[in-house]
């Protein structure tokens, strides 16, 4: 028993998107064969583009045990309650509501006098009345949505379970990101650490052959303390790098749900370089990223209660009926006599509230707009997180590669200046100079071997997952 809806009708917030990405990377990374069948789908396990099977480990912890995964989960069974509860409008209302009463209480009648012999009775004697009362009604109230108000509520409703699940992909996506990003960091760490290794112990040999050449008095002791100062700044580094790993493992322990106390993870030294990931075309970043997709269904449920707003300004039809069975005498509690039935139809229709339901209508407008502006918002800032990312792959590519050779000839540069001085033609500090800035250019590579692997997640993220995905039931 539905009529018209009223209303304006939704429109999706218009942006300007852009034909192709401004930094793409002619060429450089071909396209993937992809599956798209639902442009709304697209939460994959894209961490396995990296073949690695610790990383699919702890991914699969992560999903199975981080709790705010699981907030969002619980999200969207909260998002489903409040749809059955809208949906619950569209059928009516029926309760039972069986009653018994036992009053004793001083009442005052008054009678007519021409139909009593008493005539002191018409002007009222208290007395003392005990009256039993046996009800067992069944109600039943039905409000005809005749503007499409209950629909309203309902989509609106409907479009907040949606986005949750939106949320609770765009949950997923920043967790199994960050679980990916923290590792590689880790994995970084754990390549610096064995960088440092190895030159520390060149360190502390040069210390042993400066004291050995002191000793025999061949060289200033100038040499020496150079080469002390040489061993403890390495030794810092290596210090300074454990910490920032040990609390890399702390942080991947709150991903995956476990406590920093018994959580470890083996060496893992960072060697290789990161895979290419295709970038599409802008378009796909809208039906890809969840947030996006999420603002969408947030601005749709805003509109659903614009059209609910507007609606409450038309009259309300609503139907009631009862029935059941009332007797003072419980004998006659459930006999023929003592049934009755009711039924109304009720119209209520706004004449004056104060502008309290203009307001309202207003108020949801607002916010609709807001919804919108957010959802335009979104989309920019999707644009921008992806085109970031572009660059930076582009850089850091290009600086890991001629940071590779600015490594390759200091280390040249180095070993000329140690034959140089192991013959006696130059001092050691010429050697410590040279070998200090090998080591700064190898740990410069090392550093942006890593950025290139937290850019690649970074790209992946702001892309919105992986391709081909099929739709997650909930």
């Amino acid at each position: 028993m539905t009529s018209c809806s009223v209303g304006p009708s939704y429109v999706p917030p218009s942006i300007e998107i852009p034909s192709e990405w401004k930094n793409k990377q002619e060429g450089k990374c071909q396209s993937k064969d992809s599956n798209e069948n639902d442009g709304l789908c697209y939460l994959d396990d894209w961490w396995q583009v990296f073949n690695d099977s610790k990383l699919e480990e702890l991914e699969e912890l992560a999903i199975e045990k981080n709790r705010n995964l699981l907030v969002a989960f619980e999200r969207i069974q909260e998002a489903r309650a409040l749809k059955g509860i809208a949906a619950a409008s569209f059928y009516p209302q029926i309760t039972l509501n069986p009653i018994t009463t036992n009053t004793m209480e001083l009442i005052k009648n008054f009678v007519n006098k021409n139909n009593v012999k008493d005539f002191n009775r018409s002007i009222g004697i208290p007395f003392r009345a005990h009256e039993m009362l046996y009800y067992l009604p069944i109600n039943m109230s039905y409000e005809v949505d005749l503007w499409g108000k209950i629909r309203d509520k309902y989509h609106s409703a409907n479009y907040d379970l949606l986005a949750q699940k939106k949320d609770y992909e765009a949950v997923m996506l920043s967790l199994t990101s960050n679980v990916a990003i923290t590792y590689y960091q880790l994995r970084a760490a754990d390549a610096q650490i064995d960088l440092l290794k190895q030159t520390l112990k060149t360190r502390e040999k040069a210390l042993e052959i400066n004291q050995a050449r002191y000793e025999e008095e061949i060289t200033f002791y100038a040499d020496v303390t150079l080469a002390e100062e040489e061993v403890e700044i390495v030794q810092n580094q290596y210090e300074e790098t454990l910490r920032q790993r040990k609390l890399l493992e702390n942080l991947i322990a709150v991903l995956i749900g476990m406590p920093a106390s018994e959580f470890s993870i083996e060496h893992l030294p960072l060697t290789t370089t990161p895979p290419c990931i295709p970038e599409g075309i802008p378009s796909d970043v809208l039906l890809r990223r969840p947030d996006v997709v999420e603002a969408e269904f947030q601005t749709r449920s805003e509109h659903a209660l614009v059209k609910n707003a507007y609606s409450q300004f038309f009259p309300s039809l609503i139907l009631t009926a009862a029935g059941g069975f009332q007797s003072p005498v419980f004998k006659d509690f459930l006999s023929s006599m003592s049934r009755y039935w009711m039924d109304s139809v009720q119209i209520n229709q706004l004449i004056f509230d104060g502008g309290a339901t203009y307001y309202n209508f207003r108020l949801q407008i607002e916010r609709f707009r807001q919804a919108s502006a957010n959802y335009q918002q979104q989309v920019l800032t999707a644009f921008q997180e992806v085109e970031n990312a572009l660059v930076n792959i582009d850089s850091y590519t290009n600086q890991y590669e001629i940071a590779l050779r600015t490594s390759q000839w200091a280390k040249k540069t180095n070993q000329l200046y140690l034959d140089r001085y192991q013959l006696g033609v130059t001092y050691y500090i010429n050697v410590a100079n040279t070998e200090r800035d090998w080591l700064n250019y190898k740990i410069n590579t090392n550093l942006i071997l890593g950025y290139r692997y937290l850019t690649t997640i970074q790209l992946i993220q702001a892309l919105g997952g992986g391709w081909g995905a099929t739709c997650t039931e909930y």
